[in-house]
């Protein structure tokens, strides 16, 4: 007879992964973290934004069964008398889009999200893009991240190519390889991605030689983009539009940093046109989040485009997220209100964020003017968000051509990670891709991404003085 308590077996877990589970391939900045670690290190590595930034920092929840209210501490607000003056509660009138409302957040809502908060961003999208179709719609995501998987689980099958940036998100990267897709990189210039670079790709796609069938959507990063810091201007992205309609082509535009592009008037300075705003077709999926503007941990976002795609992109979300953060959504719609809905948010709150993440940048570009030789380094052209895209003059170095321009860019992180100084190789954001560099080619084509919305300015002067000392010892003949 077979005992109740068998002795233990040896079991392998491995065996009871799904093929997507045991293919799941790990962001490579996941590799900075020991570095970020180190005692001493000054980070530009991390693209997170500073607590500052964040408009709130502290609340009261009022709990029945406890039967007392009690405080939840925020940044550089430890103690509830650090709490600002209660406003007095005034119930939203009729026809006020903003009803922030626990009773009605905390229970389960329509996967598209609540009915006011969705009513209040399809009026911020006509103010903001003025979509040039009617039938449009939106649904509200857990943030950016959810709604790209929305959009790899609904319009790809596993060996499906899907175009990006030639230097995209590893956020991107890894989730679509472990679901199977190949990333395919195009040319990227400093106005973004290359328009006749997508369409001599298109037009020379061999299925046979490529194994697949011609790719049936693009993804860009078109405003201050991750990891390159570029801003897309209007006719760029009427070029690249042009392109995708001869193709057919289904436009992902990935927009988080939309709103921390610099304004020098603030509100009186207009964003620069999004594909949204020019999409006639219907074939631009936008995806927005209030990770950049409110805060990450908020983990709500919308994505806007033709309702028959968002209906197929909600139904991925009925098994997988299931709706929003109730409580995301009452705290922001809360904030919404109280910074007097569209207007205070439109011409206070937004040119507030972005005049602060344009003066780091700023500040950042004359630090390394200052403190980093000008022979190792070549500056972009500042548009905002939060990264510069440095390139590293691989042409310059003394090691060149003897060693390939990729082990000199690994030679130089571990020189700048010996000053202590932390940055993001470009090795870790190359997507696959058609085109072949010679060594010289390539030497051009070697980056650093530094971080400037995390580290506080004297922080920040020191890791530029560290750059310098590490750069000007490498390119010492």
């Amino acid at each position: 007879m077979l005992s109740h308590y068998p002795a233990p077996v040896a079991v392998d877990f491995a065996q009871y992964l799904s093929r997507e589970a045991a293919g799941r391939v790990r962001s490579q900045l996941k590799e900075l973290k020991p570095y970020s670690e180190i005692p001493g290190m000054i980070s530009f590595g991390v693209g997170v934004p500073h607590p500052s930034t964040w408009p709130l920092n502290g609340m009261t929840l009022s709990i029945p069964f406890a039967g007392k209210s009690v405080f939840v501490p925020g940044y550089e607000s430890r103690t509830p008398d650090s709490l600002l003056p209660l406003e007095t509660y005034e119930h939203p009138s009729k026809g006020e889009a903003l009803v922030p409302d626990l009773s009605d957040e905390l229970q389960y809502s329509s996967t598209y999200g609540t009915k006011h908060f969705n009513a209040w961003w399809k009026e911020h999208v006509r103010r903001t893009h003025a979509p040039r179709y009617d039938d449009w719609e939106v649904l509200c995501t857990a943030g950016n991240t959810d709604g790209m998987d929305a959009v790899m689980r609904t319009c790809f099958n596993r060996g499906d190519y899907m175009l990006v940036e030639e230097f995209a998100y590893p956020g991107l990267l890894s989730p679509a390889a472990s679901l199977g897709l190949r990333c395919l990189g195009v040319s990227l210039d400093k106005h973004g991605m290359d328009p006749e670079a997508l369409d001599n790709l298109m037009r020379g796609w061999d299925e046979a030689a490529r194994g697949g069938p011609r790719p049936k959507l693009v993804v860009v990063v078109p405003t201050c983009s991750n990891p390159a810091g570029v801003t897309m201007p209007e006719e760029r992205k009427r070029d690249l539009y042009s392109v995708c309609q001869r193709w057919n082509l289904l436009i992902v535009e990935d927009d988080p940093y939309c709103f921390l592009q610099i304004r020098p008037d603030g509100a009186n300075s207009p964003i620069v046109p999004t594909f949204l705003s020019i999409d006639t077709d219907g074939r631009v999926i936008r995806i927005d989040s209030f990770s950049k503007i409110v805060a990450p941990g908020s983990r709500v976002g919308f994505i806007t485009g033709h309702k028959f795609l968002v209906e197929k992109l909600m139904n991925s979300r009925e098994s997988a997220t299931q709706c929003p953060s109730g409580i995301s959504i009452a705290t922001i719609t809360a904030i919404l209100r109280a910074w007097g809905s569209h207007e205070g948010f439109e011409r206070n709150y937004l040119p507030h964020i972005s005049a602060i993440y344009g003066k780091r940048c700023l500040f950042l570009i004359s630090l390394l003017r200052r403190y980093v030789p000008e022979d190792c380094i070549e500056l972009p052209s500042p548009s905002g968000g939060m990264f510069l895209w440095v390139r590293l003059k691989i042409e310059n170095h003394p090691d060149f051509p003897t060693k390939t321009p990729e082990d000199i860019s690994n030679q130089v992180f571990h020189s700048l990670v010996k000053e202590k100084v932390l940055v993001a190789p470009s090795v870790y954001f190359k997507a696959p891709s058609t085109t072949t560099f010679n060594s010289e080619e390539e030497a051009r084509n070697i980056f650093v991404r530094l971080s400037f919305s995390l580290p506080p300015p004297e922080q920040m002067e020191e890791g530029a003085k560290r750059m310098g000392r590490a750069l000007a010892a490498e390119w010492v003949a």
